[in-house]
């Protein structure tokens, strides 16, 4: 019974981590898209282009080492779900460390684009901030679309 438990534990973790590999690789796509018809859109300048290059550069850099961390501690809390000795006051640190990892992605990234957007002149903001609506109101109706599936499957 143990060992079922084990395999089924492993092959779902596979499919869960297929699934976020294949995510990650179309959101990587889209989001170069979205970069060079952003740019299109907002006309910038050579030292515009620079800067925000940049910017996106160290904030890349930033995501990486944030995301590793992120992965060691959830790899982390695993390992502690899987061994022998389950602890409440580890299980509570490694949620806190993990919840605190995820704070500091959200606000490299809401800081990043505040960064970008200061680069940009007044009409560039206008433009800027109309696809971003654009773009909130497509994720609002895609979490909908799959929270309905969802409940569908349920």
């Amino acid at each position: 019974m143990k060992n079922l438990v084990v395999v089924l534990s492993v092959l779902f973790l596979v499919t869960i981590v297929n699934q976020e590999l294949s995510a990650q690789k179309r959101e990587h796509r889209q989001g170069k898209d979205f970069r060079m018809d952003m740019k299109e859109r907002l006309n910038l300048t050579d030292e515009q282009e620079n800067k925000i290059e940049s910017l996106r550069l160290s904030h890349e850099e930033a995501m990486i080492k944030l995301s590793a961390d992120l992965e060691l501690k959830e790899l982390e809390i695993r390992k502690i779900r899987s061994s022998d000795k389950l602890s409440r006051d580890e299980m509570i640190r490694i949620t806190k460390e993990i919840s605190t990892i995820k704070n500091e992605i959200a606000l490299a990234r809401v800081n990043h684009q505040m960064d970008v957007y200061d680069n940009l002149d007044v009409n560039q903001k206008k433009i800027w901030m109309e696809t971003k609506d654009k773009i909130g109101h497509m994720k609002n109706r895609m979490k909908h679309n799959m929270r309905d599936r969802q409940e569908r499957v349920d």
